[in-house]
């Protein structure tokens, strides 16, 4: 048996187990969503395995996921995700970047005031790979005032938050991932303490269900009215499988592509909101994951083309 240091939870990708979570290593998950036409290289593998690893080992996390690269001009972002018990149903996702120095730090997401700033600057127009980069740079003749320090001595902070690119990444990210995060129906329960939590009871999807998107559902907290209706209900562990977002149901209508590999026994998913993210599943087994590689632009074109 693999020692615990080296069993995280890589592209979002696991095996349930009978007694606890049983996680395969990033190259069997890389390989599963090959044909989405991107995977890392042998030095990424390293270097995410043992960032992970450090970061795993200073937060506590029970549950820690790679959850894609996002690409920039210059350079790339690494995106990573720790789930902790939430103050509701579902757990709360915490997120962390790296670049190739594969260094965790953490995402903080903006403020809706914040993130409406962002969309101004920034519009649709691609990340450049530098963290530290203002999203609004000073104008022509102005100085940045000097930093003033507090009552104990800490920096006090004057007028606004100057927004970098981490304050668009972040934005990105929870954007990305609560349009697309999916996993198979059923996958997860509802437990006595109403938490939502892995099913011990899932053996995966049979082959015709698999190839349905009515079969997979959002991996984040439901924000439809039948949901958290679902929710609600004081017998709701008797009604688990409804309790999460159905694909089905994503707007606009097709903004998903379904396919059976003919060559092997796995379905995947692909976004067409957001091109890059790919998800998989065996069937008969419960072997699932998914993954993002790309520019973090959304296809706004795509309601006029499906």
């Amino acid at each position: 048996r693999v020692e615990s240091s080296a069993r995280l939870v890589l592209l979002c990708f696991w095996e349930r187990a009978l007694v606890d979570m049983e996680v395969l290593d990033l190259e069997c998950g890389l390989k599963n969503v090959a044909a989405g036409g991107n995977v890392l290289n042998c030095q990424e593998i390293a270097g995410l395995q043992a960032g992970l690893a450090l970061l795993r080992s200073r937060e506590q996390f029970q549950t820690l996921c790679f959850w894609g690269k996002v690409f920039g001009q210059t350079a790339d972002y690494y995106v990573a995700f720790g789930l902790r018990a939430g103050e509701f149903e579902f757990p709360t996702k915490h997120f962390y970047f790296a670049g190739k120095d594969f260094q965790f730090s953490a995402l903080t997401p903006p403020s809706a005031e914040e993130a409406n700033k962002i969309l101004e600057l920034c519009g649709d127009s691609p990340l450049t790979g530098d963290a530290s980069k203002l999203l609004e740079q000073p104008k022509d003749g102005e100085e940045e005032p000097p930093a003033e320090e507090g009552e104990e001595g800490q920096p006090a902070q004057e007028g606004p938050k100057k927004l970098t690119e981490v304050d668009r990444l972040a934005q990105l990210v929870q954007e990305i991932d609560f349009d697309t995060a999916c996993v198979p129906r059923g996958a997860f329960t509802i437990n006595e303490v109403h938490q939502v939590v892995s099913s011990q009871d899932f053996k995966g999807l049979c082959p015709t269900d698999a190839t349905a998107l009515t079969s997979y559902v959002h991996f984040r907290a439901p924000v439809s009215i039948a949901a958290l209706r679902t929710l609600a209900r004081k017998d709701s562990q008797a009604y688990s499988g409804h309790i999460l977002d159905g694909l089905d149901c994503d707007q606009p209508k097709g903004c998903w592509a379904v396919r059976k590999d003919p060559t092997a026994n796995l379905v995947t998913l692909r976004s067409l909101s957001w091109p890059g993210y790919m998800a998989f599943h065996v069937p008969d087994t419960k072997k699932f994951g998914g993954v993002y590689f790309g520019y973090a632009q959304k296809d706004l074109s795509l309601p006029f083309l499906i």
